[in-house]
């Protein structure tokens, strides 16, 4: 009692109001949801509403530090990287918090610390593309778009947003190094899809019936994701300071590489090559030795692990596997799949040529007789990124987008020339310079600007480069050249 007596006695105002709005939170909370579950509300919705005030109460937690913040919503993206059709629950309640997050991020910078948040022009064309994009939402039902693949299309490319607080967060807290929890929680995203996509793999081939069901089984979910942290992993492994740094970026290189083996997309295993081909070009002899030691024991320790965990399908997978790459020569001209995207490709040219400036907007589809189904396909959706974004958005959207993608590329090249520069930094710029020019070609076969995964990936990407060149030329490490 006279414990209790001292502690009440010692209570300040500024902790009696602290311990009241908490109590007084906790009380709302759960006076809502005993009111849902007196309600005779559907079970999907009940869930909606619970999760979405548990991840209010989270988020309220988090939010006292606004880089672990960050950089759980990130890591948050595990919820929404499965795609599936129409819209599930958990990607809603995704949905709901980074919009939240990103909205108030933007208003608090703009019109209450009025911070400048636009420096270079790289930030003002990603900017103006965000606001084109949005604006051009009008266009879907003036042209008999579907609104609910509109919006789809719109949440997708509004992921490129989390280059600015990402960027920004970098900066004003360097002396922090926030990268490294923000490069945690996207290695966190890569884990979580490669360990899900070989579970999947597995329950796929114990499911065929037969052998070429098990030669041709692949996992495309996220393989984006897992080709730019393969990338990025790489130059980090070949500059680690100690033997357990190697080894813990070897493991993860390993993870990310198995994930990309097995999705078989033969556009992203090339994209990957030419990532790893990047680096291999920007070091020394000596860590060009490393990448092709660590590049043979990777693939040996796949092998072997692959020979033991999938048992009596690895001869069968191994001949699936060796046939997919062998057919990159005579890919052009005898797969049906690329082929009928050259077909897709020429379909929507048409459309672009009767309208190249403002472009459709989203949801609006084009037809064409798909090889693949054998019948007319009408689909909004554009295999070819470059295409697809004339397509959307026109040569005012391509123009703004494709200066914001290669500029970063631009400024990343650059961080990577200057000297002297801190080890974090140099790292960070080469994988940017790598990974970005790897999704450029991946571009030319996929759409990396019309699903999540692969906006949410760019923007981390880009956001640590466009960071990390800003501190570089603050802290005069290297000359600044102001046109840029």
């Amino acid at each position: 009692m006279a414990r209790w007596a001292f502690a009440i006695e010692d209570l300040s105002p500024e902790r009696a109001l602290r311990w009241s709005q908490l109590v007084l939170s906790c009380m709302l909370a759960l006076g809502i949801g005993f009111i849902l579950l007196s309600t005779w509300l559907s079970t999907e919705l009940l869930f909606l509403v619970t999760g979405a005030l548990l991840g209010g109460f989270v988020l309220a937690m988090l939010a006292r530090d606004e880089v672990v913040l960050l950089s759980a919503i990130l890591a948050g993206f595990i919820a929404a990287a499965r795609h599936e059709e129409g819209f599930q629950i958990e990607e809603i309640l995704y949905g709901l918090i980074y919009l939240s997050y990103l909205t108030y991020w933007f208003v608090s910078r703009l019109f209450f610390y009025r911070d400048d948040i636009l420096r270079t022009k790289v930030d003002w064309a990603l900017f103006l593309f965000l606001a084109y994009v949005t604006c051009s939402l009008v266009l879907t039902p003036i042209l008999d778009g579907d609104m609910a693949a509109a919006l789809s299309e719109w949440l997708s490319i509004s992921m490129l947003a989390f280059y600015f607080p990402i960027k920004e967060i970098c900066i004003r807290q360097r002396h922090r190094i926030p990268q490294k929890p923000i490069l945690l929680s996207l290695s966190f995203v890569g884990v979580f899809i490669a360990i899900r996509n070989v579970l999947d793999y597995r329950r796929g081939l114990g499911e065929a019936d037969y052998l070429w069901q098990i030669a041709s089984g692949r996992v495309v979910l996220n393989e984006h994701v897992l080709m730019l942290a393969g990338v990025g992993t790489l130059a980090f492994m070949i500059h680690s300071a100690t033997k357990r740094h190697f080894v813990l970026f070897g493991t993860l290189f390993t993870i990310f590489g198995t994930g990309v083996l097995i999705g078989q997309s033969r556009a992203v295993w090339v994209s990957f090559a030419l990532g790893m081909a990047v680096i291999f070009l920007f070091v020394e002899q000596r860590k060009r030795i490393q990448i092709v030691i660590a590049g043979t024991v990777g693939l040996a320790f796949v092998l072997l692990m692959s020979f033991l965990y999938f048992d009596n399908f690895f001869n069968v997978m191994f001949a699936g596997f060796a046939d997919r790459l062998f057919s990159l020569r005579t890919a052009i001209v005898e797969d049906i799949s690329l082929i009928n995207r050259f077909v897709e490709i020429e379909a929507a040219w048409e459309h672009i040529k009767r309208n190249p400036i403002v472009g459709y907007g989203f949801g609006v589809p084009i037809r064409y007789y798909s090889l693949v189904y054998e019948a007319t396909r009408v689909n909004s959706f554009i295999h070819n990124g470059f295409v697809g974004v004339l397509y959307r958005h026109g040569l005012i959207g391509f123009g703004l987008l494709y200066f914001y993608f290669f500029g970063s590329i631009w400024l990343a090249f650059r961080t990577v020339r200057m000297r002297p520069i801190i080890k974090m930094d140099y790292v960070i710029a080469l994988a940017a310079v790598a990974c970005l020019v790897a999704e450029s070609l991946a571009g030319t076969t996929e759409n990396p600007f019309a699903t999540s995964d692969k906006t949410f990936i760019i923007a981390a990407i880009t956001g640590l480069a466009a960071a990390t060149y800003e501190s570089v030329r603050r802290e005069n490490l290297a000359p600044f050249d102001r046109r840029t």
